[in-house]
């Protein structure tokens, strides 16, 4: 075939911009919980909100916790598989979570004996069908005022806040902390 149907040397590589999270603060999250609304729908909701800031878990995560024997006592850990991209098939392992507890404005630590809890089967609210966790924790978090104001906040340093952004809170504390960044994805 003549030249002119041969493929470019090179071809650039298109990639959608990746949005920028918002990492949320411990003042603003706790702000957030501090502006719930009362009920018991609304307690599972502080505490999805609390098991996603402290354990810095995606919204599907929340499906799949579990109560492990550990060496020291029992250990909450995430089960929840994804594809880990690059090589076809890579799964992510399932990983024993390591709360980075919140600290109110005077430096007290809040410890909401999250494992506790789950050991006596307090309650997660609906979470729509599988896959779809995030959008029901979104869809929650959007009639909240403070979450809006939020995610002003957020548009004004040109990041975008989402039910992920309490995972990126987790990671940036993590990073503050100097864990290496092999253990933080661990």
């Amino acid at each position: 075939l003549k030249p002119i149907y041969a493929p470019p040397a090179t071809l650039p590589e298109v990639l959608k911009p990746k949005r920028i999270g918002y990492p949320l603060s411990d003042a603003q999250i706790l702000q957030l919980l501090d502006n719930l609304p009362e009920g018991e729908a609304h307690d599972r909701w502080w505490f999805v909100i609390q098991l996603c800031a402290l354990c810095g878990l995606g919204p599907e995560e929340l499906r799949h916790l579990r109560i492990k024997d550990g060496a020291s006592g029992a250990e909450l850990w995430a089960i929840y598989e994804k594809s880990m991209g690059g090589t076809k098939g890579l799964k992510t392992e399932p990983r024993m979570l390591q709360p980075l507890l919140l600290r109110d404005s005077g430096g007290t630590v809040n410890d909401w004996k999250l494992l506790a809890r789950l050991q006596v089967g307090e309650a997660l609210p609906p979470l729509n069908r599988d896959g779809d966790s995030g959008q029901a924790l979104n869809q929650y978090l959007r009639r909240r005022k403070v979450w809006m104001a939020l995610r002003d906040d957020a548009k004004q340093q040109s990041e975008q806040l989402t039910p992920y952004s309490f995972r990126h809170r987790y990671a940036k504390g993590m990073h503050a902390a100097n864990i290496p960044i092999a253990n933080i994805s661990e």
